[in-house]
């Protein structure tokens, strides 16, 4: 599903090979929160997803683990920034610095938030990672 999705909206894509259970359930423990579901199905499909100007669409399984795990407890990070222990980042705006990723509170919430890394806000830009892939690729998302 994830892959017709995106061919939908670029052929030039690059997939990865699916990853396995063992390595979403080694995220989720390390990151100690379920991956949620259709972000766990995408990576069941591929491991990530590279545009045609090699900027990942969506990290692979390791990317979002060792970026998350950075984000949330680097020194510097937390002086300068509001805890990010209630997002799970997983995919990068190209070139700006910007991440976008989901909140995890509530729990089951389904919408994709940016995050402004110049101001550190944070606001919603999709209802869905569906919605997300749709609107990144066409271009409706502005930041």
């Amino acid at each position: 599903m994830w892959r017709e999705l995106i061919d939908e909206h670029t052929r030039q894509a690059r997939f990865a090979p699916p990853a396995d259970e063992h390595e979403l359930q080694r995220v989720e423990e390390s990151l100690g929160h379920l991956l949620p579901d259709d972000l766990a199905k995408l990576l069941g499909e591929t491991d990530g997803v590279v545009d045609a100007n090699g900027y990942n669409l969506v990290f692979s399984a390791d990317q979002l683990l060792q970026g998350n795990l950075e984000m949330r407890t680097y020194p510097a990070l937390k002086r300068l920034y509001m805890a990010f222990d209630q997002l799970l980042f997983f995919s990068d705006a190209p070139g700006d610095g910007n991440l976008f990723g989901y909140a995890l509170v509530p729990e089951g919430r389904p919408d994709i938030f940016v995050w402004d890394h110049r101001t550190d806000n944070r606001r919603c830009v999709a209802p869905s990672l569906e919605h997300f892939i749709a609107d990144w690729l066409s271009g409706r998302i502005r930041l």
